[in-house]
């Protein structure tokens, strides 16, 4: 019987001392990787905020994420907006539309301006989705049509030393594809700004 006993201590310790290597193995190249990502000065980014950009001919609040990689000054990562409420707009009696809008794409940025209290940044982003015609009385979309939008930018951070920073926009976006009644590309083209927080967790020093 302690030989079993035996047996079954033996293979205890032998788990352990696998099970120890492989951790210290997955630490090292943890480790490893993040040697990797600083040397090769590669980080990543995080906006929200909000957007207040043209919607049917005036500002509307739009909420806005952003997620990006990061290399030496340049960034590529993914954009999402949707229009914040309803917009009633299109009527056809005895009804009222309501329209809605959100959208994704990519975007891309590069560093300008370099200092200790700011830095600034051009970005452009390419972003397509879908805006739709809703009825409020039976939640049906009515009229539903894909978009296409072009949004140039200008950005301007706070405290780019610190990995919380404050970030002001000022761009100009541009509607370039849209097919639904009672909205042209004029309606939702034109200048917008925009503010939020942004999380920054890459080298700034070069």
């Amino acid at each position: 019987m302690y030989k079993c006993y035996l047996g079954l201590l033996l293979c205890f310790f032998q788990f352990a001392i696998i099970a120890q290597s492989s951790d210290s193995l997955n630490q090292g190249k943890i480790n490893n990787f993040t040697d990797f990502l600083k040397n090769k000065n590669i980080g990543w980014i995080a906006f929200a905020g909000f957007d207040m950009a043209p919607a049917m001919g005036d500002l509307h609040e739009q909420i806005r994420l952003d997620i990006a990689l990061t290399h030496h000054k340049l960034s590529l990562g993914m954009t999402y907006s949707s229009l914040l409420g309803v917009l009633e707009q299109y009527v056809i009696f005895p009804n009222t539309y309501r329209l809605h809008a959100q959208y994704g794409g990519v975007i891309l940025g590069v560093r300008t301006i370099h200092s200790k209290w700011f830095n600034g940044y051009l970005n452009a982003a390419y972003n397509w989705g879908q805006m739709t015609w809703e009825n409020p009385l039976s939640k049906e979309y009515v009229f539903s049509s894909k978009s296409q939008f072009i949004k140039p930018e200008f950005e301007i951070v706070t405290y780019p030393g610190f990995w919380l920073q404050l970030s002001a926009k000022v761009g100009y976006q541009h509607l370039t594809k849209l097919d639904l009644p009672k909205v042209d590309l004029a309606d939702f083209s034109g200048f917008f700004y925009s503010l939020g927080l942004k999380i920054n967790l890459r080298n700034e020093k070069y």
